[in-house]
Order: structure tokens, then C-alpha cells, then sequence
């Protein structure tokens, strides 16, 4: 199942307009079992992402070298690969049982699919300010500042997207983006103890 072109672009411009908190942005996306499953093949457009992820890694390690290769350590490549694509599943694996327990199964699938492009754009737009520092085109303060910001309007959109999609209150929507983003630190800290 590949993701077309006009897949992405549909699935982008729904996710901007739930931005800009426009409920109308959800029938940009294919809701059917198909689209549900190719949402989870969109973790292929985060290629970028996981590059400066596993740049950071081999940084942090001390292993980055300016002239040596980013991929010559298989064990950090597979062990940043394991962390990338469990960050990417970890909520809508944890939502099966969340969803069963608040009996909101019909919103399951719509949840998931606008999940998956939520953070496939957010994997992306954090990466930037990633890769301009590890490019020394901008300083570290700097790069956690705009990553920062990034990071606050992605929490935002995914608790618009999470509210409207499984038709929460504010404060129950909230609840599981603040469990999205635990997970995330546990499977990165997860990542981090593999690695040393």
C-alpha cells in the first residue's frame, strides 16, 4: 500500500485547516480501512527525520564524524529505527485499549489516521530546527527555542485533532495528548538506554 501524491496532499491540507481549528479539515482525509492502513505507510515520508535523529544519536554518542558515514554503525541505526517507528505507533496501540474502555470504537480509525499525519508533520517540522544545528547554520539556544514553539502548535493541533475526532471535552483530549507524550519520552529514553 503506497501513499499517493494526491493522498499526502489532501491528508496536509486537512491537517492545516485543523490548525487553523477548522472541523471542515477532516474530510480531507480518507477515513476507509484503506486510508487507515496507508496512514501508518506515511511513516515512510519521515525518512528525513529519522536521519537527523540518528544524527543526534551518533552526536550525543560521539561518534559523528564530519567525514565519516552516518550509517556505519548497524546496531545505532537499528536501535534509532526501532525508536522512530515506535514513537510513531505507541499512541495508536495504547488507544486500542482506551477506546474499548470508553467505548469509543467508531471514532478509533478517524483518531488514528489524523494521528499519523499529525505526527508525520510533526516529525518533519521538528527536524528542522534539528538539522540547522547540527549544520552549525544556527546556534543551540536558538534551535530549542523555535523547537519549542514547533512543539507547542503540534501539541495544540493534535489536542484539536484528538478533541474533534473522538468528540472529547477539552480537558479528556488534552489527557490523551499528555499520554501521546509520554510515551514518546519513554520510548525515547527506551532508545537512549539501548544505545548507552
Amino acid at each position: 500500500m503506497i501513499v499517493t501524491a494526491d493522498e499526502v496532499n489532501r491528508s496536509f491540507k486537512g491537517t492545516l485547516d485543523l490548525l487553523n481549528s477548522r472541523t471542515e479539515g477532516l474530510r480531507s482525509f480518507d477515513m476507509s480501512e484503506r486510508g487507515f492502513w496507508r496512514s501508518f505507510m506515511a511513516l515512510w515520508l519521515t525518512l528525513p527525520a529519522y536521519i537527523v535523529s540518528l544524527a543526534f544519536e551518533r552526536l550525543r554518542l560521539g561518534s559523528l564524524q564530519p567525514d565519516g558515514s552516518l550509517l556505519d554503525n548497524l546496531w545505532v541505526d537499528f536501535v534509532v529505527a526501532l525508536g522512530h517507528v515506535a514513537g510513531f505507533i505507541a499512541l495508536p496501540v495504547a488507544m486500542i485499549w482506551i477506546a474499548r474502555w470508553f467505548r469509543l470504537e467508531k471514532a478509533y480509525v478517524p483518531f488514528v489516521i489524523v494521528t499519523n499525519w499529525i505526527s508525520v508533520i510533526g516529525m518533519l517540522v521538528l527536524s528542522l530546527p534539528a538539522m540547522l544545528m547540527l549544520l552549525g547554520w544556527t546556534p543551540p539556544a536558538l534551535a530549542s527555542l523555535v523547537s519549542l514553539a514547533f512543539a507547542i502548535i503540534i501539541v495544540r493541533l493534535q489536542w484539536f485533532a484528538t478533541k474533534t475526532t473522538l468528540g472529547l471535552p477539552s480537558v479528556a483530549a488534552l489527557g490523551i495528548v499528555v499520554l501521546g507524550i509520554v510515551l514518546n519520552a519513554f520510548v525515547g529514553t527506551a532508545m537512549r538506554g539501548l544505545l548507552g
